[in-house]
This record gives C-alpha cells, sequence and structure tokens, in this order.
C-alpha cells in the first residue's frame, strides 16, 4: 500500500488519515499541560534568586502549577516566593509568605499557592526576564536543604499572534 499527502503536514501539526492510504493535516495539537522548567536541587538555605528556566522552544504559555519535591531533609522555616523578576521585582507568582511544612520527606510533593496574578496571566517575554522564573526565599531553612522544582503549564506558542 502507498501513503499519499494530501497536503503537508504543518511543523508541529498532527497528522491524520483522510481516506484510505492519504494522509493529511490534522491542525494545531490540542493543549494540555507539560512541563515548562525545571530547578533541581534548589537550595532551601539560600534567599539568593534561583531561576528555573522555560523551555527556549515555550514563548507563550498559561502557569498552573509549581510543584516542588524530592526535600533532602523536612523543611520547617523556609518561607519564600516566585518572581518575573530579579531580586524580587516584578510580579509575585507565589507570595513570600509561601512555608514548605508539607515537604516533611523526599517521596512527598507540595503545590505553591499561585497568585491571582499567576491564575490569570498570559505568561511571555513580556512579562519574564530571559525566559525565567524566579524562586527567592524571603526566609532560608537554616541547614543545608534541597529539592527540586518543576514550573507545570499549558503551551500557548503555537498559534499566538504575539508575544
Amino acid at each position: 500500500m502507498s501513503v499519499d499527502f494530501v497536503q503537508p503536514v504543518t511543523r508541529n501539526h498532527l497528522a491524520k488519515w483522510i481516506s484510505n492510504g492519504v494522509i493529511g493535516d490534522a491542525g494545531p495539537q490540542v493543549a494540555g499541560q507539560r512541563l515548562l522548567g525545571v530547578l533541581q536541587n534548589a537550595d532551601f538555605n539560600s534567599t539568593n534568586d534561583q531561576p528555573i528556566v522555560v523551555q527556549s522552544a515555550i514563548q507563550v504559555f498559561q502557569l498552573t502549577g509549581i510543584i516542588i519535591t524530592n526535600a533532602s531533609r523536612s523543611l520547617t522555616i523556609a518561607a519564600g516566593g516566585f518572581y518575573t523578576g530579579v531580586s524580587k521585582s516584578g510580579s509575585a507568582i507565589v507570595a513570600a509568605g509561601q512555608v514548605y511544612t508539607a515537604l516533611t520527606g523526599g517521596n512527598l510533593l507540595m503545590q505553591a499557592t499561585l497568585t491571582a496574578f499567576a491564575n490569570s496571566a498570559r505568561f511571555s517575554s513580556a512579562l519574564l526576564t530571559a525566559n525565567q522564573l524566579f524562586f527567592s526565599l524571603t526566609t532560608a531553612q537554616g541547614l543545608p536543604t534541597n529539592a527540586d522544582i518543576y514550573a507545570i503549564g499549558v503551551d500557548l506558542t503555537i498559534g499566538s499572534a504575539s508575544l
């Protein structure tokens, strides 16, 4: 059996069977949640900025969650948030008072509470410095402690008219 292309399949689109042996363009992939960026071994004993670099192919997105897991020790004191700019500048994505006390072991995870801004923002280079989110504690843990941070969201890059 031979396969004929009725129309070319556009880059980043799905393909579908048009009829027996004929493949065509099925349009853009339906948006779904995916991993936007990761900060492995985030230092919960530091109040310095720690960037979470959003994957370079993702230029526009909706942030749906920030997951913290794999803590090296129980987080009892650490508090702090996530921001669109360095030094706690720009807009707060997660408030500065966010605590991480739910992480009492490495096998647990928690979702940080997103601000009203983060729940309604269309993230792009217009909102972010170098396509990064910044994790910055207000209160350090007091002992060497690390955990992994995952930014989750919906990639809206395909079909976006402007950034």
